[in-house]
């Protein structure tokens, strides 16, 4: 975590890559974050949940850029 206030946490950019990586693998969010030391009993199941969907549209997005880039780019 990078920062945590009353209503909000942020994650470094270290932990969702890895996070991300590890849900590609199969890893259920609950574990990744359980093993990172953020129970979901302390930061609750739903707001792991809709962090990693969060996480994987933006990864989905940025992937789908880098296809079309290189796709006008005729690469």
């Amino acid at each position: 975590m990078e920062n945590v206030t009353e209503t909000r946490i942020q994650y470094s950019e270290g932990f969702r890559k890895t996070a991300l990586e590890r849900d590609r693998r199969g890893d259920s969010p609950a574990v990744i974050f359980r093993e990172a030391g953020l129970d979901s009993a302390v930061i609750g199941y739903k707001r792991i949940e809709r962090c990693m969907s969060r996480w994987r549209a933006r990864d989905r997005e940025t992937r789908e850029g880098k296809e079309n880039d290189t796709m006008e780019d005729g690469r």
